[in-house]
């Protein structure tokens, strides 16, 4: 099915963002900035605001669940039990499989300055355990554009929930000129399947060195390890448009920060707000490591009954 886009859902902050939403995946469709020089600028890359259109990208601007990133061999084990899920690139599991939260209608309501979303995924959904009762709600707050996202399990499972919006300061070309920075000393590196392999690699003296600000030029499609681990809200990235001066922070309580580049964009991946080119934008996804579940020095995805999965990502926009 394709979803009608007479569903979107705008919010207006009142202070120069407006954005729009789409129960489509949860997704973020559009995010307009002010400027110093006149009309807003619309920064979101690739959304379609859609299910499973022939024509869209199945993965921009949505959550992504239950695990996003991927999972080798698509099978992990907890507890002793081993579980398999279906595989949706080659042998791995990625972002939670076809049917993964991205690719599902989440209810939506709205109130005052804020789009609240609901997904009840029943056990055994895409091979996980566990029914999960999921809330993702979005606000906006002055010149920042905040998503909290809940989770309970009535069985041990796993559990790595992100969004997967692309951006583009600029709003229009290619984003390998923007300079990003991100501060995390440690990486994951990965073999041809893009899964992690071995321990964490130090950036330094390495093209994965984004402690201080740099052009991206790509291509990325990698974890890094933030410094600050995870727990308090902290800064996972910084992105600057040279030209116009636009900033955008991307703060997080998770301990990684997947940064992707769009290699696969081109013109005929239609949105409704955006235009495509190849790295037109860029995707930073707070998130716990890809493959965590089968990698046990990694931060734990684990989540029990009685506990509350929360995760918290802050846009932050400055630079008008």
């Amino acid at each position: 099915m394709t979803h009608p886009v007479d569903d979107f859902i705008t919010l207006d902050g009142g202070d120069g963002l407006k954005a729009i939403f789409s129960p489509a995946g949860a997704q973020l469709v559009a995010l307009y900035v002010p400027t110093s020089s006149g009309g807003p600028v619309q920064t979101v890359i690739g959304s379609s605001g859609r299910l499973n259109a022939p024509d869209g990208d199945g993965w921009a601007g949505t959550i992504c669940g239950r695990y996003a990133n991927r999972i080798a061999g698509a099978s992990f084990t907890l507890d002793g039990v081993t579980y398999r899920l279906p595989a949706n690139e080659g042998a791995k599991q990625l972002h939670g499989g076809a049917n993964g939260f991205g690719h599902l209608v989440w209810k939506a309501e709205k109130a005052a300055k804020q789009v609240v979303f609901h997904l009840d995924s029943p056990d055994s959904d895409m091979g996980y355990p566990g029914a999960l009762a999921v809330t993702a709600a979005y606000g906006l707050d002055g010149h920042t554009l905040y998503l909290d996202m809940t989770a309970t399990t009535t069985k041990p499972t796993v559990i790595n929930l992100t969004h997967h919006v692309y951006w583009n300061l600029l709003g229009k070309g290619d984003i390998l000129g923007h300079l990003m920075q991100i501060p995390a000393s440690r990486y994951t590196p990965v073999n041809a399947d893009l899964i992690p392999v071995g321990p964490l690699a130090e950036v330094v003296g390495t093209r994965f060195d984004f402690r201080e600000k740099r052009p991206i030029a790509g291509p990325y499609d990698h974890n890094f390890a933030l410094d600050a681990g995870r727990g308090e809200l902290h800064l996972g990235a910084r992105a600057f448009e040279a030209v116009t001066g636009r900033a955008l922070e991307v703060w997080t309580t998770e301990p990684g920060m997947q940064l992707y580049t769009g290699e696969h964009f081109t013109p005929a991946i239609k949105a409704p707000f955006s235009e495509q080119l190849k790295n037109a934008g860029f995707a930073l996804e707070p998130q716990t490591f890809p493959n965590a579940p089968n990698e046990p020095s990694y931060p734990s995805s684990v989540l029990r009954p009685g506990e509350t999965y929360h995760h918290r990502i802050e846009w932050r926009f400055s630079g008008f």
